[in-house]
């Protein structure tokens, strides 16, 4: 009988000096086992950070901060200044529209230049573990400008994450229905659809992804919905020989702390948002 592996990652490492400590303390004292990394980070010596087991992922990124291309090469993604200007909606429609095939490419080109600079932070040789801040490698076009990516040079990856987040769970523990976010509702529910336009890309690729949990709840995986949710994604993941990755952001900011980007207002109450430190401080008291 397949038995499940159950692993924590939390997004968002080299945002700001103070969410690197954060995230580092929920590896080093919590049950951390995944740090996902934004390869445009400003963070200096951002090593001294890295100094537990968990696995390191890049959490490609094309909505927040400067991109790593030079920004001649990629003006459908970036602002005068080289900073990222759209958000995962805007991003979609972009994909969409007559720009299609030069978003494609620019994509395309800043992919290959954020895995290029992940390799500083990565253990020489190791195969890649990816995802994306905001599940914007989600967007189809930009799925298949990964896929093209991964194929055309050949890389080895250990770990996709394909966050189509299962429903049954949620219908099954009716005592966290009223607990759900309109907003994240919506966004459970384009990734899904997405993934759907993926799955054809997906299957050629055959990397290793697992069952995933943290859309429904994100910003509010509180121990509590957490060890509700578990037990019916451990049925289902033991059915599907999938192990389960469940997500949270604990990298949370206090007043007067910097921010990664100051220009994306938009995104600043969910960074500032108490919901982040009690995800900090479930990663803490899962670990028992």
């Amino acid at each position: 009988m397949y038995s499940p592996f159950v692993y924590y990652c939390a997004d968002d490492f080299g945002m700001t000096p103070a969410t690197c400590a954060r995230i580092a303390d929920c590896s080093k004292n919590g049950c951390l086992g995944k740090i996902s990394i934004l390869p445009n980070t400003t963070v200096e010596n951002l090593s001294q950070y890295l100094t537990g087991t968990a696995i390191i992922a890049v959490h490609l990124n094309f909505v927040e901060g400067r991109c790593i291309s030079d920004p001649k090469d990629v003006p459908l993604l970036v602002d005068a200044e080289g900073s990222f200007c759209h958000s995962f909606f805007e991003l979609l429609t972009l994909s969409l529209s007559g720009k299609r095939k030069a978003f494609f490419g620019q994509v395309q080109k800043e992919i290959r230049a954020q895995l290029a600079a992940a390799r500083a932070f990565l253990p020489k040789g190791a195969p890649l573990y990816l995802d994306s801040h905001q599940h914007t490698h989600m967007i189809p076009l930009i799925f298949r400008a990964l896929a093209a990516v991964i194929e055309e040079d050949a890389l080895a990856v250990a770990f996709l994450r394909i966050p189509a987040e299962p429903i049954l769970p949620f219908l099954l523990t009716p005592s966290l229905y009223p607990c759900y976010f309109s907003v994240n509702l919506i966004k459970q529910w384009v990734l899904k659809f997405c993934n759907l336009c993926n799955r054809t890309v997906f299957r050629r690729l055959n990397i290793p992804t697992a069952d995933f949990c943290g859309i429904l709840f994100s910003g509010h995986m509180t121990k509590a919905r957490v060890e509700k949710l578990l037990p019916h994604y451990y049925r289902r993941a033991m059915r599907r020989h999938r192990n389960i990755e469940v997500l949270f952001h604990p990298g949370y900011t206090e007043a007067g702390e910097a921010l990664f980007d100051e220009k994306k207002t938009s995104f600043h109450p969910f960074y500032f948002s108490s919901g982040r430190k009690e995800e900090f401080d479930a990663l803490h008291e899962l670990k028992n």
